[in-house]
C-alpha cells in the first residue's frame, strides 16, 4: 500500500469514526434527556459553540488575502483546519440523526461536502508545498537571486490549475453552508426562541 493511500485510508477512518462519534453523543444525551438532543437548552449551546468554532475558519482566508506576496499565516492555516473538524462535530452533535427538517439537513450536508472538500484541499495544499521547495532548490541552485526565486514561486502558485478546480467546490459550498446555516439559525430563533 503506498503512503498516500494509507494517509487517505486514515483521514477516511478518523472522519468516519468523527460522524459516528457525534451521532452516538448525540443519541446517548437525547436518551437521557427524553427528547432530541439538539432542542434542549444544552443542545442549543452545543450548536451555538459549533457554530462559534466554525466561525475561526473565516479568519485564515481573510489573513491571506490581507495583502499580495505578505508571508503566509501558517498559524491561522492551522486553526482553520482544527476549527474546520471541531466545530462541524459540535455541529453533528447538536444536529444528531434527527433529519426532520429540509433546511438544517440541507446545511448539515452542505457542510459535509465542506469539510470532504476541505480535507482533500489540505492534502493538495501538502503536495504543492512539497513541489515549490523542490522547485526553490532547483532554481537557488540554478544561481538565481533569492527575490528572482521568491517571485517565480509565487507566479508559479498563483497559477496553480488543480488548486483553482479544488477551489471551485470548495468556496461555493462554503457560501452555500453559511446561507443555510443563517436561514437555519434565523427560523430557529424565530419560530422557536432561545
Amino acid at each position: 500500500m503506498t503512503t498516500l493511500t494509507e494517509r487517505f485510508l486514515t483521514v477516511l477512518g478518523l472522519m468516519v469514526m468523527a460522524v459516528v462519534s457525534g451521532l452516538a453523543v448525540e443519541v446517548w444525551l437525547g436518551l437521557r434527556s427524553g427528547e432530541p438532543f439538539g432542542h434542549t437548552q444544552a443542545g442549543h449551546l452545543v450548536g451555538w459553540a459549533g457554530f462559534a468554532v466554525t466561525l475561526l475558519v473565516f479568519v485564515y482566508p481573510y489573513q491571506k488575502r490581507r495583502g499580495p506576496k505578505t508571508a503566509w499565516p501558517k498559524g491561522w492555516f492551522w486553526v482553520h483546519q482544527v476549527a474546520g473538524v471541531i466545530g462541524p462535530v459540535l455541529i453533528l452533535v447538536h444536529a444528531g440523526p434527527h433529519f426532520h427538517a429540509l433546511v438544517p439537513l440541507l446545511a448539515l450536508l452542505a457542510m459535509a461536502v465542506v469539510v470532504v472538500s476541505g480535507v482533500v484541499g489540505v492534502a493538495a495544499h501538502r503536495k504543492a508545498v512539497r513541489l515549490l521547495r523542490e522547485e526553490r532548490g532547483q532554481l537557488l541552485g540554478q544561481g538565481l537571486s533569492a527575490e528572482a526565486v521568491e517571485d517565480r514561486l509565487y507566479e508559479l502558485a498563483a497559477g496553480e490549475e488543480a488548486f483553482r478546480v479544488w477551489q471551485i467546490i470548495h468556496t461555493p459550498m462554503v457560501a452555500v453552508f453559511v446561507v443555510l446555516a443563517t436561514a437555519h439559525v434565523a427560523g430557529a430563533l424565530y419560530f422557536g426562541g432561545w
